[in-house]
C-alpha cells in the first residue's frame, strides 16, 4: 500500500484498440451523432424479432425446469441455479429493446432465488408466477415500464418475496 499521495494518471488507448471499438468499414465513430444514435437504434430494432424469440426460449427452459424441480429432489439445486442463470439473462436482454419492465420482473426473480436455499411449495409458486409475469409482458409487447396495473403487479410480487423469504434473510 503507497503511503504518499499519488496522482492519477491518465493512459490514451493505443490506435491499435482504438481500431477494434471503432468499425471503421461502415464508419461508425467513437462520436455519437444523431445520425450514429439512428444507426445504432435501427439495428436494435430490426433484431426485436431475434431477441423476442430468444427471450421466449430462455422462458420455455425455465418453465421446464421448474416444473423439472418440483419433482426430481436430487438435482433440484442444479436446476435452481439454471433458472437464476437464466432470468440473470433475460434481466440483461429486457433494457437494451425496450422492455424495462420485463428487466423488472427477471431482476425481482433472480434475486428471490439467488438468495434462498431450497424452495419451499410457496416459494415455488413465487417462482412460477415471475415466470408467467414475464410470459405476459413479452407476448402482449409492453414497452416501457407499463401503467397501474404493471405497478401493482410489481408490488405484488414484492409483497409475495417478502413474505416467503427464508427466515434466516429475514433476519
Amino acid at each position: 500500500m503507497a503511503t504518499r499521495k499519488e496522482r492519477a494518471r491518465f493512459i490514451k488507448a493505443p490506435q491499435g484498440l482504438k481500431q477494434r471499438a471503432v468499425n471503421y468499414k461502415t464508419g461508425l465513430e467513437l462520436n455519437l451523432t444523431d445520425e450514429v444514435r439512428s444507426k445504432i437504434e435501427a439495428t436494435i430494432m430490426e433484431s426485436k424479432d431475434e431477441f423476442s424469440n430468444e427471450v421466449l426460449g430462455k422462458l420455455r427452459e425455465m418453465r421446464r425446469l421448474a416444473a423439472e424441480a418440483e419433482t426430481d429432489e436430487f438435482q433440484r439445486i442444479f436446476i435452481l441455479n439454471n433458472i437464476t442463470d437464466l432470468a440473470f439473462d433475460v434481466k440483461g436482454m429486457g433494457g437494451t429493446f425496450g422492455f424495462p419492465l420485463l428487466t423488472h420482473l427477471a431482476k425481482s426473480l433472480h434475486d428471490f432465488m439467488s438468495k434462498m436455499a431450497l424452495p419451499n411449495d410457496r416459494q415455488f409458486e413465487v417462482i412460477s408466477i415471475h415466470i408467467d409475469a414475464l410470459y405476459v409482458v413479452l407476448a402482449r409487447g409492453i414497452t416501457g415500464v407499463g401503467g397501474r396495473l404493471e405497478k401493482e403487479l410489481l408490488d405484488s410480487l414484492r409483497i409475495a418475496v417478502d413474505m416467503t423469504k427464508d427466515p434466516e434473510e429475514q433476519a
